[in-house]
């Protein structure tokens, strides 16, 4: 997947040209710099990379850490820490951020060779859709997706942080997810199994969301419950 697109977040320039060179000799050429916060999530909506290089302390401390908690809510883009850091609190809050892989200055080629293909090889084509957002065409992550409900001849897609309105069907959906965590409960709902929180006799909750469940996919929404 050398075509991938990979966001470095560095605000060490020499370092960050360093490891731009160790990946265009690993014949990565789609490669963009950020060196701060700001930058970084403007970086992340324009470029929409693949993965991720995120230093963990940059000018403002700890702000690789931030971003990396904003990445995993909102984007669910695969990032890798590369850091120099060895204090093992900072260690643990990165940790719980969930990086795909943790390099430590100084970093070899290899380290680096190891990390990017194994975070790329987990990011599978079918762990996205891609839909249409005026004239552009956007990432959907499956697991940014809470639930789906539908409106007559549209469907809105909830996602964490955003809403995406298309003119189609939930049956069109799940053709193109593909995937076993959606499941139907409703005439007019899927929702993502991992995205359940709780549950009463006849409805599912996704965080403060209240979702029906009709009679015909009770079998379907029990199969949730017992998970």
């Amino acid at each position: 997947m050398t075509d991938a697109k990979i966001l470095i977040v560095e605000d060490q320039r020499i370092i960050a040209e360093h490891l731009k060179g160790i990946l265009e000799d690993l014949s990565f050429s789609r490669i963009r710099f950020a060196n701060d916060k700001s930058s970084a999530f403007q970086a992340i909506e324009s470029f929409e990379p693949d993965l991720i290089l995120l230093d963990i302390r940059m000018k403002e401390d700890l702000d690789g850490i931030e971003i990396a908690r904003k990445i995993h809510d909102e984007w669910q883009i695969p990032f890798i820490f590369v850091t120099a850091q060895s204090d093992t609190e900072i260690l643990r809050n990165a940790l719980q951020c969930k990086p795909e892989a943790y390099i430590t200055k100084p970093f070899k080629e290899t380290d680096i060779l190891a990390a990017v293909s194994i975070a790329l090889k987990n990011t599978r084509e079918d762990s996205f859709i891609s839909i249409k957002e005026g004239y552009k065409e956007v990432k959907v992550y499956l697991n940014s997706i809470l639930y789906v409900e539908s409106d007559k001849n549209y469907i809105d897609i909830y996602c964490r942080s955003n809403k995406y309105t298309l003119r189609n069907s939930l049956e069109w959906f799940l053709q193109q997810v593909n995937s076993p965590r959606f499941t139907r409960v409703h005439r007019s709902f899927i929702v993502n199994k991992e995205m359940v929180t709780k549950s009463s006799r006849n409805t599912l909750f996704i965080s403060d969301r209240e979702i029906p469940i009709s009679r015909k996919y009770a079998a379907e929404a029990k199969s949730i419950l017992r998970h």
